[in-house]
């Protein structure tokens, strides 16, 4: 099984100078400049088809984070030849575009070991030295097999969007454990927190799974990892080793799947370009906000999710009814509490078995859609679509959304 997923994943020699041919153009435009190619294709852990190019423009750490936006701008001037876009991280960098692929050109500051980072990005050659001074290349194809597996039960990616494992902790897991298998293995009895102590640390955390960073025992490497995100890859880690199958590295798409309760789907078409950190930070808050404030309207809320791209967001809201019950139950206090008050400002009042006092309340009813609209913050400039689903939908992430159980789980 693994031995096929890997013929498909593993980039071939052609692969290499293919990329090679366009990251050396790159690196001749910035000639001149400290520049380094980092990144899982540096590494050797990249898949075919999915190259992950990273090139670091170092400056002297004497220049301070505060230097970085003068940084970007000299590393900007040597660009414009390129296909290329700002995107905001921790600060600035550049995304060249060119020939089908991707290279981002990021300022870094040049320090000598990563306990000594400024930003984040400082550790990055300490993380690549690391990496390759200590997996062999048949390690190196079994961090190919651990991202696809990722990658296929939507775990992979460590931005706020997912909150998922990066290609480091990935790397770091077969660093730690050997092998694929035996990652799998030991995530199967995974019981939160996860301790992962490659180094000692030197401060405490407080995360679902802690990686200890071996270049920054400050660190931990897998704070992005959500508790949702490891419970999937434990789970998936468990079906897989007592029936392994192709589907978990390459999902099939879901079929058509019948909608329970009601629906609504909101589509948020963005107007400009956004930093995706930025927006999904926003995207989830809105999640939130919509499943809170349905609550305290008193619809019963089944699931509300958000998917999507750089500038279409859909919001799935799942609810049992389009409407709540027009009268609801209010909790009063105890029955030696303010009962005059209380008698006085409610109609129905009874005290319950617990001694509490009790009345029956009519709502106020507002409109699901009018609920999810007003909770809805982003901060940009963007239309807003809202619709009931009223037949199955098409779209694979709604169609994935109603069905709930896992793709790779038949």
């Amino acid at each position: 099984m693994e031995k096929e997923v890997l013929e498909r994943i593993k980039p071939s020699k052609d692969d290499f100078e293919k990329i090679n041919n366009t990251v050396e153009e790159v690196l001749e435009a910035l000639k001149g400049f400290e520049a380094e190619v980092h990144g899982s294709f540096r590494k050797g852990t990249w898949l075919k088809g999915d190259t992950d190019v990273d090139i670091f423009v170092f400056f002297p750490k004497e220049l301070g984070k505060e230097y970085m936006p003068n940084a970007l701008k000299l590393i900007e001037d040597r660009l414009r030849k390129f296909n290329y876009q700002i995107n905001y991280a921790e600060h600035p960098y550049i995304i060249i575009k060119n020939n089908g692929m991707e290279i981002d050109v990021v300022p870094a500051l040049r320090v000598d070991s990563g306990e000594n980072a400024v930003t984040a990005v400082d550790r990055t050659p300490f993380h690549t030295a690391l990496i390759n001074s200590s997996l062999t290349d048949e390690q190196k194809d079994q961090v190919r097999l651990l991202k696809r597996f990722m990658k296929g039960i939507g775990t992979y990616g460590a931005e706020i969007k997912v909150k998922g494992f990066s290609g480091y902790v990935c790397e770091l897991l077969i660093l730690n454990y050997g092998s694929f298998r035996e990652v799998l293995k030991a995530s199967s009895d995974w019981r939160p927190p996860v301790k992962i102590l490659i180094r000692q640390p030197t401060v405490v955390f407080d995360s679902p799974l802690i990686i200890v960073d071996p270049v920054d025992p400050r660190r931990n490497a897998a704070s992005a990892v959500s508790l949702k995100k490891l419970g999937e890859f434990s789970i998936a880690s468990k079906f897989y080793l007592e029936k392994p199958s192709i589907d978990f590295f390459f999902p099939p798409e879901v079929n058509e799947v019948d909608i329970k309760g009601e629906v609504l789907v909101s589509e948020i078409l963005l107007q400009e370009n956004v930093s995706q950190d930025v927006l999904w930070g926003q995207i989830n808050s809105s999640v939130t906000r919509i499943r809170n404030q349905l609550k305290s309207k008193g619809f019963e809320v089944i699931d509300v999710q958000a998917y999507g791209n750089d500038r279409k967001i859909i919001i799935a809201t799942q609810i049992s009814s389009r409407f709540p019950p027009q009268y609801y139950l209010n909790l009063g206090p105890p029955f030696y509490v303010n009962a005059k008050g209380f008698f006085k400002k409610n109609e129905n009042v009874w005290v319950g078995d617990d001694g509490n006092l009790y009345s029956i309340k009519k709502r106020e009813i507002t409109p699901a859609e009018d609920v999810v609209k007003l909770s809805i913050q982003v901060k940009h400039k963007y239309s807003l679509r809202e619709y009931w689903l009223s037949e199955r939908p098409k779209d694979p992430c709604l169609k994935q959304f109603l069905r709930k159980t896992p793709a790779w789980l038949k």
